[in-house]
């Protein structure tokens, strides 16, 4: 029903938000993840939404890019699991981490997560394989396209390519035949300018 939300952020809390849109202040549940990547109170933002209805609830969720939206849709869809524990689990691992553990079968990474044990872990990593893949946050791509580079200039590019519409494989992909392409690039914007060539 709602796509988007576009507004001055309000109020900014780990896992809470409230956009003013129009004199209107939206309530919106988010993940740990998403409020680290959000502006600072009183700066204009963004957010991907998915309204959460049920015969007693009506619940927006907010989301700084498609990728973590997508992952939560698939999570919901997964009996048993609800949007609080979405949440919760989006909140304790970024969505580049919970790719990497789906993606190589790594059900001890959401064991640190609370409310998630041994069969949930391994339910989580075989129905979301199937759900990532068909909506293509998933890829067969080789590991070395894949790889993150948390804290360095190429992860600040790829989330630049990201927020601009591009999956984080295509976004890794352009980033490394940049870096290929001129090593000496070491600026964002001349990364970024390069990696736009090969997305």
């Amino acid at each position: 029903m709602y796509d988007y939300i576009h507004g001055k952020l309000i109020k900014k809390l780990p896992t809470e938000a409230v956009v003013d849109v129009g004199g209107l202040g939206f309530y919106l549940k988010i993940s740990l993840s998403s409020s680290q990547r959000l502006p600072e109170e009183g700066e204009m933002v963004t957010l991907k939404t998915h309204l959460y209805v049920r015969e007693d609830v009506l619940q927006l969720y907010g989301f700084a890019n498609e990728e973590e939206r997508t992952i939560f849709n698939g999570l919901i869809a997964i009996s048993g699991i609800g949007p609080k524990l979405a949440l919760t689990i989006l909140s304790g691992m970024t969505p580049e981490k919970l790719i990497s553990a789906v993606e190589q079968n790594d059900e001890q990474a959401f064991y640190t997560i609370s409310g998630v044990g041994k069969k949930t872990a391994q339910r989580l990593i075989i129905e979301l394989k199937d759900k990532l893949i068909r909506f293509k946050v998933l890829s067969s791509v080789p590991d070395v396209e894949r790889q993150t580079f948390a804290g360095t200039l190429e992860e600040e590019v790829i989330m630049a390519l990201i927020s601009l519409g591009y999956s984080r494989q295509q976004a890794g992909r352009a980033v490394n035949k940049a870096r290929q392409a001129d090593p000496s690039l070491l600026t964002a914007e001349a990364l970024i300018k390069k990696a736009l060539q090969s997305v």
